[in-house]
């Protein structure tokens, strides 16, 4: 049995403490710092208890006054939700609160609320609340789309599904992913326009077979056709070797085949590199340009500060959140997709 997230006995205590008065209707409850302090965690993970308790519609939180606790609704009054399925890892958790934002964006002034949910919700939740409780499911899949049987069998019962980030053929459901094939063209160009030749593309084996890595490898492979460069390169993790020795072997790599920028799958990947070339005290961009994808908080704030290619999370989140209010409408969801625009940012890594 696995164990209640952090997040979540945070989450449990403040609903308590609001449900039986300790907090009180406007009461400002413990900021992020508060928390992360009193139960011992990250301010990431008291951010995310706060996050899901004002998607419950709990509290309001004001930007440099804090979260204070909301009139609670009518035990009597059912309020309907959009379930917001999400994968609990490090690297998934980037994008998290911009697509949060987005959705609930979406929903002000409607009658519905947010749920967010791990994926292990979904086969721990019965059919029959799942069809009562929600009006739609938003899905981030974390390589291919786990608990297909119970997606499917919601949409033939006529729940509208959206998946985001990543694309699947043939699947009855919509989807919302940023533009990654013209993200890995601009990445790809940007390093062309500085001057670089022999350029590589950087990523996890295990993903290539998820629809986002894969359409940034074919924008580079594109790109580099389109600009008579004939000579390609992709590094990946062979599947049995650390991360340390993934990026030594990264980096063993660009050495030998003159390599002089590089573009990563994503920002995570690409700031790790940088970290190892640092502490092999090879020169940034001056021996190696590096490019990301996604453009992270911890893009800006690395040294240097990473290049990367932006995707609006915020925007994905919406549109995502928009698509289900429509689809209640309809008799029938078809396969669709929506791609939302990305924009290169130019730092120090590429510079």
């Amino acid at each position: 049995m696995t164990s209640k997230p952090l997040y979540m006995k945070i989450l449990d205590d403040l609903i308590k403490d609001i449900q039986t008065g300790v907090y009180k209707e406007n009461d400002q409850i413990p900021t992020e710092f508060e928390l992360s302090e009193r139960y011992k965690v990250s301010r990431i993970t008291s951010k995310r208890a706060l996050m899901e308790l004002e998607a419950k519609g709990m509290i309001s939180r004001i930007r440099g006054k804090g979260s204070f606790v909301k009139k609670i609704e009518s035990e009597t009054k059912i309020k309907k939700s959009i379930l917001f399925i999400y994968p609990l890892t490090s690297v998934s958790n980037t994008g998290l609160g911009e697509y949060t934002k987005g959705i609930l964006e979406q929903l002000e002034g409607s009658e519905y609320q947010l749920l967010i949910q791990n994926e292990n919700y979904l086969f721990e939740t019965s059919m029959e609340k799942l069809l009562a409780e929600y009006i739609g499911i938003i899905y981030y899949p974390k390589q291919v789309v786990e608990h297909l049987d119970i997606l499917y069998q919601l949409h033939l019962n006529k729940l509208p599904i959206v998946i985001i980030d990543k694309f699947f053929n043939g699947l009855p459901f919509k989807f919302v992913t940023a533009n990654n094939l013209l993200g890995g063209e601009m990445a790809t160009a940007h390093l062309i326009e500085s001057g670089h030749k022999r350029i590589a593309f950087g990523s996890l084996a295990n993903r290539m077979n998820t629809s986002s890595v894969r359409d940034r490898y074919l924008g580079y492979l594109k790109t580099l056709h389109e600009h008579s460069i004939t000579e390609t390169f992709h590094f990946t993790e062979s599947g049995n070797q650390s991360m340390t020795e993934f990026f030594d072997y990264l980096i063993n790599e660009i050495k030998k085949n003159h390599v002089t920028g590089i573009v990563m799958e994503n920002d995570v990947l690409a700031i790790q590199l940088i970290n190892r070339l640092n502490q092999k005290l090879i020169s940034i961009p001056q021996n190696i340009a590096v490019v990301g994808f996604d453009n992270i908080q911890a893009a800006a704030l690395i040294q240097p500060s990473l290049t990367t290619i932006e995707q609006n999370f915020y925007e994905i989140g919406k549109v995502a959140c928009r698509l289900i209010l429509e689809d209640m409408k309809l008799a029938e969801q078809e396969e669709t997709l929506v791609t939302t625009d990305v924009k290169l940012i130019v730092r120090e890594s590429s510079l």
